[in-house]
């Protein structure tokens, strides 16, 4: 599914959510709030209390909304509640409903002792048989009501293990309209977490068969797709479909009875986790559960089955806190995002538990929650999408970089063999076909030198091959500067001058140092020049300049040479891959070359490194003793040297006396 849909989806479900949880409750409608502490309680099957002449007074006064069975856990008859409230005569003119919460199992109510519903059915229906957990909206007939105090009695019959009474709430007396939009409100907001279920399985479903491999996608939808059919069939619209409690109940608790399975198949695929010993028994147990109560239909019976089932989600809860937190430890993606889905999971389902044995009287959060933890593990799963297609372009960019240093390798070698090798041929076919072996002997150590001259070139593919792979350089040394490069500069190659002071300190590759600057020295192009001297000096940052000066008397030679070093290279020469080597090294090292044509004839090549000077030991640069090799100088060419000659008597004015021809 496209991200832009997603999105559009995700805005949808935003706007009917605000829709939905903005409606807010008219006080007019609410005509009185009967939920308290005042509440009368009667253990007992006789219907005394419904008589005008009973004693209220004698009743011990219990809290509505509560669960009736945690005052008396023994007893299984009749339990009677009496309240007394008073209407106005304003109130009086309106048409009223009794709203009622969720009530276990059975219930009667009367008014002014007139009975005006039973299990969830209005007076004068045909009453439900079952109908425990479902909430009540009981119309009140007007001729019933009194102008100022009446009595609300309900009688509630449970055979449940757990349950007895009302409850949640609310409990109050609101317009019928009221009731009616309330329940329809509650319903609608259920209906709009299942719909977000709902696209959450599909999405994951439907990328799941894009990718095979990632199996928690699968097992997350069906996670999604299990609990929202849970929550439809505990919804109340379900009756508008059929109104058959019992085919509803047997598939709300066929759904949770799997729900936990689920639950663990997809941390285990999460996380990569193998199943624990037994777990298929323990799916296999659950549909022996399905088949019972299919078998067995009573769903008071099943009600009381799953109240001591419940309390083994603790253990599953229990189970993928344990498996989270080990993955925390070892730094595994998704699982703080997890781990706090889980915290707030597990506290919903105490709550749900707490809820539903009447141990606290609060609104269930438990569709709140799982989808929390929906939404939460859909951006862990996201995320994990996002890295792992950021590690096959990782990778994806690594082969191709491979690719291309491979491409360059063959480049290199068809370069820089193809010629010596076709020579070298061209030789031996001659020395082959030659009747003479013994005059041809120099042909075959012509081969052997060009055989010679390709294991050089070769140490210098495989040399530019290693560096171009390099990120970085792989060691650094801190030395002092001055005593390191007087060991590098070969004395006997070139003319040079340090001009560095001598505290100075480089921190690099001391070996790719060394191997630039011999390079430089030693590269063969510059042995053509009349001169080259080397000025080693120091910038005001503290920085070294190995500084190469060139100088030929043929500005075609300076020009090409400056051309050579600056283009981009179609075709390979052994020089070429040579500079390529350099240029290599000075990127590991983080330096800078640049090159200048000075007066046409003069090359000059600046290699700059960074170096550290101590601030105690700042001074002028112009003030520091700098040290020069004692390499003599080449013989001047003539030419050169009648040009200088020429020069200076043009500038001391001596003029030339002027020769006749003689006749």
């Amino acid at each position: 599914m496209k991200p832009t849909l997603w999105c559009r989806f995700l805005f949808v479900f935003l706007c009917l959510s605000f829709l939905a949880c903005s409606r807010t409750t008219n006080q007019n409608n609410v005509v009185l709030k009967l939920n308290g502490e005042d509440w009368g309680i009667l253990f007992d099957d006789r219907s005394d209390i419904l008589s005008s002449e009973f004693n209220a007074n004698n009743l011990d006064l219990t809290t509505v909304p509560g669960n009736f069975r945690n005052i008396n856990r023994t007893y299984r008859g009749s339990i009677w509640i009496r309240k007394t409230f008073e209407i106005t005569t304003e109130q009086h003119q309106k048409s009223l409903a009794l709203q009622l919460g969720r009530i276990f199992q059975s219930d009667e109510v009367y008014i002014n002792s007139v009975l005006i519903g039973k299990n969830h059915s209005a007076f004068g229906e045909e009453p439900e048989e079952y109908a425990f957990g479902r909430p009540r909206i009981y119309p009140i007939p007007h001729e019933l009501l009194l102008e100022g105090e009446n009595i609300l009695i309900i009688k509630i019959t449970s055979s449940l293990t757990t349950s007895a009474g009302i409850i949640t709430g609310p409990v109050r007396i609101v317009t019928y309209e009221e009731a009616l939009e309330g329940n329809l409100y509650d319903s609608l907001v259920e209906l709009i977490f299942v719909g977000f279920y709902l696209f959450i399985a599909l999405f994951f479903f439907i990328n799941y068969f894009n990718l095979r491999d990632k199996k928690e996608y699968l097992s997350f939808s069906i996670l999604a797709l299990l609990f929202s059919a849970f929550e439809l069939s505990r919804n109340e619209t379900r009756f508008f479909l059929w109104n058959n409690f019992t085919f509803f109940k047997l598939l709300e608790y066929s759904f949770l009875l799997i729900l936990p399975y689920g639950f663990i198949k997809f941390i285990q695929d999460f996380f990569e986790l193998k199943p624990f010993k037994y777990q298929k028994v323990y799916l296999l147990l659950q549909f022996v559960f399905i088949i019972v109560f299919v078998t067995i239909q009573k769903p008071v019976f099943w009600y009381n089955f799953i109240g001591y089932w419940d309390i083994h989600l603790l253990a599953v809860i229990s189970y993928a806190i344990f498996v989270t937190t080990s993955k925390l430890k070892e730094n595994k993606r998704g699982s703080l995002i997890h781990i706090l889905a889980l915290i707030y999971l597990l506290y919903s389902i105490l709550k749900e538990i707490f809820i539903e044995r009447g141990l606290i009287n609060s609104n269930s959060s438990l569709e709140t929650s799982f989808l929390v933890y929906l939404v939460l593990m859909t951006l862990a799963l996201r995320f994990q999408f996002l890295m792992m297609k950021r590690k096959l372009q990782s990778r994806f960019d690594r082969l191709k970089e491979a690719d291309s240093l491979r491409e360059k390798i063959f480049f290199y070698m068809d370069a820089m063999i193809t010629g010596p090798l076709k020579e070298m041929r061209e030789k031996l076919n001659i020395y082959r076909e030659s009747a003479n072996k013994n005059k041809e002997k120099s042909l075959v150590k012509e081969a052997i030198n060009i055989q010679a001259s390709i294991d050089n070139v070769m140490d210098d593919i495989i040399e530019l091959s290693r560096l171009e792979v390099l990120k970085e350089v792989p060691f650094k040394d801190q030395v002092n500067f001055v005593t390191f490069i007087k060991e590098v500069i070969p004395e006997d190659n070139i003319t040079y001058s340090i001009k560095v002071h001598p505290e100075t300190e480089v921190y690099n590759s001391l070996d790719l140092i060394n191997s630039v600057v011999v390079r430089l020295v030693d590269f063969p192009p510059f042995k053509e020049f009349t001169h080259n001297d080397l000025i080693i000096t120091q910038d005001l940052k503290g920085n070294v300049h190995f500084r190469f000066l060139l100088f030929h008397t043929n500005p075609k030679v300076t020009l090409r040479l400056f051309n050579e070093l600056i283009e981009n290279y179609n075709s390979l020469t052994p020089m070429k891959v040579k500079w390529t080597i350099i240029l290599e090294i000075v990127r590991l090292l983080g330096a800078k070359i640049d090159f200048k044509v000075i007066k046409r004839k003069y090359l000059k090549i600046d290699l700059g490194i960074s170096a550290t000077v101590p601030i105690s030991e700042l001074e002028p640069i112009s003030n520091v003793p700098f040290e020069t090799n004692s390499k003599p100088k080449a013989k001047e060419n003539w030419k050169v040297s009648l040009r200088k000659i020429w020069k200076l008597l043009k500038e001391t004015e001596i003029k030339l006396p002027n020769f006749k021809k003689r006749k």
